[in-house]
């Protein structure tokens, strides 16, 4: 391939936003790929057998466009599409707001101790490769039960979350 045909591959490559190379559907980046994470865990819900369990939902959003829930009770819907990228909006969003949802610590009573929900916003960069595993990713997480988010700094950040949330059509 000479000088020119490299030159012409490059700039068509760049205009189309892409990577000339293996296409696995997440975004192209030297790290790996990027899952954002909202689980909502505590309180009881009725369980087969009439008793109650712990009650959870949570929803995983990875940036090769996919989604999945799950949760007890089982979930309606276990998974869907959204835009190749929506893990890495959504964790930019938490990455620029990490000084407001860790800024004050949370000192009430959690309300999993009174039948009440926890909720843990967490961003998990996975490393590439055939051998990365879960045990391997950099996890930054936020839990309303260690850091206090009903404050105004923290709400801005949760806020901006939420309505990319609801622009993508994921599960709440």
């Amino acid at each position: 391939m000479g000088v020119g045909s490299v030159a012409v591959l490059a700039a068509t490559c760049l205009a189309l936003g892409a990577g000339c190379g293996a296409d696995d559907g997440t975004p192209a980046t030297s790290d790996g790929s990027v899952e954002f994470v909202l689980d909502r865990f505590g309180g009881l819900c009725p369980g087969p057998d009439g008793g109650g369990a712990l009650c959870r939902f949570m929803v995983v959003v990875r940036d090769d466009g996919t989604w999945s829930d799950g949760g007890d009770p089982a979930p309606a819907a276990v998974g869907g599409t959204v835009r190749i990228g929506a893990a890495s909006e959504l964790a930019s969003i938490f990455d620029d707001g990490w000084d407001a949802l860790t800024a004050r610590a949370f000192t009430d009573t959690c309300p999993t101790a009174y039948d009440g929900m926890e909720v843990t916003y967490a961003v998990r960069r996975l490393p590439r490769g055939p051998t990365a595993e879960l045990a391997d990713a950099d996890i930054r997480e936020v839990r309303s039960c260690t850091q206090d988010l009903s404050h105004r700094a923290a709400r801005v950040v949760l806020d901006r979350i939420s309505a990319l949330w609801r622009e993508l059509g994921l599960p709440e």
